[in-house]
């Protein structure tokens, strides 16, 4: 915890990362044969570095790209802390969670909760893990921390909550918490976390670990340092410096394509009909309706695509994320309208007073969700960005959805006139400058003008027949299907989740089917 009355000692851990195994690293036999299990067998760099600070005891800030290894940077040695504690183990003098790991969104709190568990599981020991996210009632709350769990993931509003409702005593937090992780903690602010912080910070004992693991470095994170961590190591690792060809990893290709506005989705029509991306594919829009719009088009050509937006429930989100990741579909359509939210159920709002009825209310977005970070997309080789970001940052998060692991990828973005301002301040941010001749983004190699040509009448045909109109009858019609989706299937994916490939999210929405001869070829 920090120490106001002295000022704080940060230490810089900077060094060359050798090749550490994790035996090498002190980790528990058991641990590493989970990670055996889950064909995981050498600790990337952050791990590496993290670890052994760590499992020391020291209170760590790490930053790190996505895709870098940092959920299992913490996990493994907060595990070990919790194996080796015969006192946690026995769970006979605990009164509140002993480890809380505090996110900003639920789909991160879900991914964190899964690889925890799974590790207990492989590990077959006896810790308990739970979640709570939203809103949860006191009911949920008093059964899910009942016992209680060694372990708790969820959103600093709901730990909040938890304290607030007396589900969680502040004496039995102050005698049982020794370790506290804010995961992703540069967009627990944005997200609106700054007030349950700074909140909770009265009941974290002064003894208790704490850890930041963070995409960026910003204002925000230094906050939190500032308000949370006493005298803690930064680590500033090779692979998550500054240098503007690091920003991006290399293995992960960045391409563009420069098009008018309304050739777009020709453009993006040439990009999967002619099968020059790789799959799986995950494109970016800035709105829902951009989403929806996108959908329908590729449909009349055959190209069966999901969408990702805060306006679906959360149990269907998760069920789209599930599917995707299991290869189920391979594009996906998600909304990144981190910008826009606020301004469209703003929107939204006005029209249900206008209508005074709650049937033409829009559906409240969800504010704890975002899909640029926080999301683990498995196996994503091609992000294209339909719609350019409102930030270089954003690009770069968005960009950070392939290349995972070490393994390769690509970027696509189409770009009109009107966003070429944002082209050039991401190039600028990416280290290219006129002083120097290197280029990180360069022109889409393998569209021919011919090819783009050929396709254009049909494109514009196609595109003319999605109306504004349509868009919003697909809107409103893959909403209610989700929704009953989401309430009937909730408990049976939970008991089954084998047949989560009976839930086709990438249904047509379409009324007509399309045209034979808009089909892709088999």
């Amino acid at each position: 915890m920090s120490n106001t009355d002295k000022p704080t000692n940060t230490q810089e851990e900077e060094q060359e990362i050798e090749d550490l195994t994790f035996e090498q690293l002190g980790l528990d036999p058991r641990l590493i044969r989970a990670l055996t299990k889950k064909n995981i067998d050498k600790p990337t760099p952050i791990q590496q570095t993290g670890i052994p600070l760590i499992l020391e005891g020291k209170d760590v800030v790490a930053r790190a790209k996505t895709g870098s290894g940092k959920t299992f940077a913490y996990l493994l040695p907060m595990l070990q802390k919790l194996l080796t504690d015969n006192n946690v183990l026995s769970s006979q003098t605990l009164s509140a969670p002993t480890a809380m790991i505090l996110v900003p969104s639920r789909e991160l709190c879900q991914q964190v909760y899964s690889e925890v568990l799974s590790l207990i599981e492989l590990c077959r020991v006896q810790l308990k893990v739970v979640q709570l996210t939203g809103e949860p009632s006191f009911t949920e709350m008093k059964t899910a921390l009942s016992g209680p769990p060694h372990i708790l993931v969820s959103t600093p509003a709901c730990v909040q909550r938890c304290l607030s409702s007396g589900v969680l005593q502040a004496k039995s937090v102050q005698d049982s918490l020794s370790i506290l992780i804010l995961d992703e903690a540069d967009l627990l602010f944005t997200y609106g976390y700054e007030k349950n912080l700074k909140d909770l910070k009265a009941h974290i004992p002064m003894r208790c670990q704490c850890l930041l693991m963070s995409a960026t470095s910003s204002d925000d994170v230094e906050s939190l340092k500032k308000l949370y961590l006493h005298n803690p190591y930064i680590l500033t690792l090779p692979e998550v410096g500054d240098a503007g060809d690091e920003i991006v990893p290399k293995n992960v290709q960045q391409y563009w394509i420069q098009c008018s506005d309304r050739d777009k989705l020709l453009y993006i029509l040439a990009l999967l009909k002619l099968d020059l991306v790789q799959k799986k594919v995950l494109i970016f829009t800035n709105t829902i309706d951009t989403s929806f719009r996108l959908k329908l088009y590729l449909e009349q050509f055959g190209i069966k695509s999901a969408v990702l937006n805060a306006e679906l429930p959360v149990n269907s989100r998760l069920h789209i994320l599930e599917g995707f990741n299991a290869g189920l579909f391979d594009y996906l359509i998600a909304t990144d309208d981190s910008d826009s939210k606020d301004k469209e159920q703003t929107d939204g709002d006005n029209q249900g007073e206008r209508k005074k009825s709650k049937k033409h209310k829009k559906r409240k977005a969800d504010a704890e969700f975002g899909v640029v970070r926080g999301i683990d997309f498995k196996n994503v080789h091609t992000v294209i960005n339909f719609d350019m970001p409102a930030t270089a940052a954003g690009y770069v998060h968005r960009i950070g959805r392939t290349g995972r692991a070490f393994n390769t990828g690509q970027s696509v973005s189409i770009v009109s006139s009107d966003e070429m301002e944002i082209f050039d301040e991401i190039k600028v941010y990416l280290g290219e400058t006129e002083d120097n001749d290197a280029k990180h983004i360069v022109p889409f190699p393998l569209l021919e003008k011919n090819a783009v040509e050929f396709l254009r009448y049909r494109a514009e045909d196609v595109a003319r027949s999605v109306t504004k109109i349509a868009v919003k009858e697909a809107r409103a019609q893959d909403l209610r299907n989700e929704i009953l989706n989401s309430e009937k299937l909730k408990a049976h994916f939970q008991e089954n989740p084998r047949d989560l490939d009976l839930l086709k999210h990438d249904k047509l929405l379409s009324k007509k089917a399309p045209a034979t001869h808009l089909r892709r070829s088999a």
